[in-house]
């Protein structure tokens, strides 16, 4: 069995669920890794951080506007906040473009470059 190109913990002091992506990401793959962590922050009523920095995200431009419009992925999204950390200039224009998609979707989502602006945001009401 091939192993995934990402791990999903739960940090309980921050009350986040942790999503690291490391490698090449298929849209099928990354679907899947975004449903598992929705469906465990909403489980446990937490947060999400994302960290894509050493990922490389295998879809089309469409792909990342028709995404976040799936209801088996996005079920609900009623005060779940989602940070993504991502590294400037490392397809940046596709995760912007995502975020503005989602967020005109009413999903609670915010890039960031740094690890602490991005967890401050998570512990902003």
């Amino acid at each position: 069995m091939k192993k995934t190109p990402y791990e999903i913990t739960l940090d309980e002091e921050r009350r986040i669920v942790r999503l690291v992506v490391k490698g090449e990401l298929s849209k099928t793959v990354g679907e899947q890794a975004i449903t598992e962590v929705r469906t465990k922050a909403m489980g446990n009523k937490y947060n999400i951080f994302c960290d894509v920095r050493h990922a490389k995200v295998r879809a089309s431009f469409s792909d990342w506007f028709y995404m976040p419009r799936n209801l088996e992925i996005y079920k609900t999204t009623k005060g779940l906040k989602t940070t993504i950390l991502i590294t400037k200039g490392k397809q940046e224009e596709e995760y912007n473009f995502f975020e503005n998609v989602a967020y005109n979707l009413g999903i609670n989502i915010k890039i960031f470059y740094e690890e602490q602006d991005a967890f401050e945001w998570l512990e902003t009401s």
